[in-house]
């Protein structure tokens, strides 16, 4: 022993960085990660296209539709795709409940630049881009104000059929703001 008054203890070190005091900002900087990543991946699901419910009949290269009215059941959509010298347009038929037959390009005049993100669901064409479903535009009757409008293709019903030409679907859609 020493003369000495002060009595010298060594300590051991303590370690107060661990994990153990700074969980609190762990499951912070967690929560946060996982609400970005809920958030972008709402992000990407509402961005990407969605899938038709019914689907889509392709017809040949040029080929003109003929449809038999007795296979147009109130409210059903029917959606088409017409090819000719390489491009694509889609199309619908569908018989409304006050038995009028109506055939319009699949888009509106607003939206058909977004015509890839429109899709049918629960019979009816549903706009893309405003996830609004689209009216039929006719002479007779013209859409809701402020409202997604379906573009109404010339077509001819005479007995049991319904004619489309193909040229006329290509005529309506050029019409449209590419």
């Amino acid at each position: 022993m020493s003369n000495h008054g002060i009595n010298h203890k060594h300590r051991k070190p303590t370690r107060h960085g661990g994990w153990q005091v700074l969980w609190p900002a762990w499951a912070i900087c967690t929560i946060l990660l996982l609400f970005g990543a809920f958030v972008l991946l709402r992000q990407y699901r509402e961005d990407s296209p969605q899938k038709n419910d019914i689907p889509v009949i392709a017809l040949s290269e040029g080929e003109n539709l003929h449809l038999d009215q007795s296979k147009l059941r109130s409210s059903q959509l029917h959606l088409f795709e017409a090819s000719d010298s390489g491009q694509r347009v889609k199309f619908i038929v569908q018989r409304t409940p006050d038995q009028t037959v109506h055939v319009a390009v699949a888009s509106c005049r607003a939206c058909y630049r977004n015509r890839n993100s429109h899709y049918a669901r629960n019979g009816e064409m549903i706009c893309g881009q405003c996830k609004e479903a689209m009216d039929f535009e006719s002479k007779a009757q013209k859409a809701r104000a402020n409202h997604c409008a379906l573009v109404e293709v010339p077509h001819t019903e005479t007995g049991d059929d319904v004619a489309v030409l193909i040229r006329d679907v290509f005529a309506q859609a050029a019409k449209l703001p590419q």
